[in-house]
């Protein structure tokens, strides 16, 4: 009987130095939802195996995964080994709020301060709870 893992390819999945920085500034931002580094490399590693092995083809300068809700990864593979180059976060807008610039008109002799609507920022999940 053969092991699945004599069956599966090896695949080594590393971080760069920028996408570790990445990787704990959003580890911080998830707060009790954080993602433990080797269980982040370990499934990452299973699932470009088993792409692998099925012989689907994958974008070795620039391949993005969605890993779990919201978080999404950019891969990129050099000499033999993927790296995580960039870790992000891209949930889903739930509504929308003003957003206002400030701006001192003068009238006459006096100053006025006037409202102005510049834009619109998008809410996500996290934010609409923390407010």
């Amino acid at each position: 009987m053969i092991s699945s893992n004599e069956r599966r390819p090896h695949v080594q999945v590393e971080f760069t130095r920028s996408g570790w920085r990445q990787f704990a500034r959003l580890n911080r931002s998830l707060g009790a939802r954080f993602i433990k580094a080797f269980v982040l490399r370990f499934e990452l590693a299973a699932y470009l195996a088993e792409h692998e092995a099925a012989g689907v083809k994958l974008d070795t300068e620039c391949q993005e995964v969605r890993y779990v809700e919201g978080v999404y990864l950019l891969l990129r593979k050099s000499q033999g080994v993927w790296y995580i180059t960039d870790i992000f976060t891209a949930e889903e807008a739930v509504g929308y709020e003003p957003v206002y610039f400030w701006q001192r008109v003068k009238r006459g002799a006096s100053y006025l301060l006037a409202r102005l609507l510049i834009g619109w920022r998008q809410l996500t999940r996290k934010e609409v709870a923390s407010a």
